[in-house]
């Protein structure tokens, strides 16, 4: 399957040129046709549809996939709600009460509020490292990282900038000096080639409704084997232990897999649709996903920097987001300029700049259609 022939999946494509996957992605049609129809078979038959087998096969469906996406046994993979409840969860199980947690300030606050929370009742000190014009010097990142270091968190690629980091290298030296390394990567999975157990992280989270192009209310979650055999789960519930249908209520036991950190229903027609489209993905290819993205990207930005007044903030080692300012231009005005054409360009504004996030439903027209209306708003402005 090419990216060419799977433009028709989007139909939204025609009405507007769409460019903020990184913040919702469009889900694909033979996706959503899948969803409605175990929905539809879920609401009217109820358990004479979707029986304790079937309910167990949701989450077992969607670890397979997930090892898959995340190239790791299907064991140690585990399914949450959302990369917020997962890397709470996560943090919270670790028990951490000294030492120091390295990450940025530049992060997403999923990333960076759960452990200044347990910094409140705890001796843990939480370093975030500055960035220069929103961007990370990698160097200095890696200095920080000591022997008091207990957690090393951050994103795989930033949500403002695009900036991603090269995990390996940062997943050494937290080993060298006794720490773990704990990734957000809903900004790269789903057109980023990825190798946990390679790369040596020992938690990487996504979630469903951006580059994965699946329903809000999923998220799949890497837990390595030896981190996992460690630590013991802050929240439990009925789906905790091996046997999950034995309905014990007297004896508290845990699954010997990362399934022992999932702990209760949640909505498994998300978590069908997730699945459903890792599948679409990995038809697609990662990598041919990487390729057509970067091409895009690198477009954009030769576009871009023929245009006097633009400053580009993404670096050179990014993701599929491009974020840049406009100097001396009302930018919300522009956005609004933006999203009001015939056909509407939808990205985002953050921090008073515009990021523009292209992914394999996107075309070199898209990008065209993006600068030409760009330049032209840019002079009446």
């Amino acid at each position: 399957m090419a990216v060419k022939d799977i433009l028709s999946d989007f139909p939204a494509r025609k009405q507007f040129n769409y460019l903020s996957t990184a913040s919702i992605g469009l889900v694909p049609n033979p996706v959503i046709e899948i969803l409605k129809d175990h929905l539809i078979t879920l609401s009217q038959g109820g358990t004479a549809s979707f029986d304790e087998e079937l309910e167990v096969l949701v989450y077992d469906n969607l670890r397979k996939e997930g090892a898959k996406l995340f190239q790791c046994n299907p064991e140690d993979v585990a399914v949450f709600n959302s990369v917020s409840e997962a890397m709470n969860i996560i943090a919270w199980s670790l028990e951490i009460d000294t030492g120091k947690i390295v990450s940025t300030a530049i992060e997403h606050p999923v990333v960076t509020y759960p452990w200044l929370r347990i910094a409140w009742n705890t001796a843990v000190n939480v370093e975030l490292i500055k960035a220069e014009n929103w961007c990370i010097d990698i160097d200095e990142f890696l200095e920080k990282i000591d022997d008091q270091t207990k957690i090393v968190v951050l994103s795989h690629v930033e949500y403002l900038s695009g900036q991603r980091f090269d995990l390996a290298p940062i997943s050494k030296k937290a080993h060298e000096v006794g720490a773990l390394i704990i990734v957000d990567g809903i900004q790269a999975a789903g057109y980023t080639p990825l190798n946990l157990e390679q790369w040596n992280v020992d938690v990487y989270i996504t979630g469903s409704y951006k580059w994965l192009c699946a329903p809000f209310g999923s998220a799949i979650a890497y837990i390595s084997k030896k981190l996992s055999e460690k630590i013991t789960p802050a929240f439990v519930g009925w789906r905790t232990p091996e046997d999950m249908w034995n309905f014990d209520a007297v004896n508290l036991t845990f699954a010997s897999t990362a399934r022992k950190f999932e702990y209760g229903t949640s909505g498994y027609g998300v978590k069908f649709g997730l699945t459903e489209s890792i599948r679409y993905l990995q038809k697609l290819g990662i990598h041919n996903i990487a390729a057509h993205n970067q091409k895009l990207v690198k477009l954009l930005l030769n576009e871009l920097n023929t245009i006097k007044g633009i400053e580009i903030i993404s670096p050179s080692t990014r993701g599929s987001i491009i974020t840049f300012r406009i100097k001396d231009k009302p930018v919300q005005k522009v956005g609004q300029r933006l999203r009001n054409l015939e056909r509407p360009v939808e990205m985002s504004i953050r921090q008073e700049m515009i990021r523009i996030a292209l992914h394999f439903y996107n075309t070199e027209s898209d990008v065209a259609h993006f600068v030409e209306n760009l330049k032209k708003i840019l002079n009446e402005v």
